[in-house]
């Protein structure tokens, strides 16, 4: 796997959390409480687009929660570590 695939894995699954977070709330709601767009919410969800860190806290602001939530995500940086740096011993 390469390192696009896996930003790409790792955005899928913030989305994932944003999703679950959000549940039936709308998305202009929730970008009417921070400094976003409603379709740039839904692109991050779908992991249709990169994001900075900032945006996270954007998104956390707009969903109330702390920012941490939004990236408490099972995800190997293991195998992502690997990928990039092949000289990687591990843990």
């Amino acid at each position: 796997m390469d390192s696009k695939e896996i930003n790409l894995q790792l955005r899928k699954k913030v989305g994932d959390k944003i999703q679950l977070i959000r549940k039936d709330e709308s998305y202009e709601k929730i970008a009417s409480r921070c400094n976003l767009d409603a379709s740039k919410i839904s692109k991050i969800e779908k992991g249709r687009v990169d994001f900075r860190i900032n945006t996270i806290f954007e998104i956390a602001k707009g969903l109330r929660v702390h920012p941490k939530e939004l990236l408490d995500i099972k995800f190997s940086f293991e195998d992502y570590y690997k990928e990039i740096d092949h000289t990687y011993k591990g843990t």
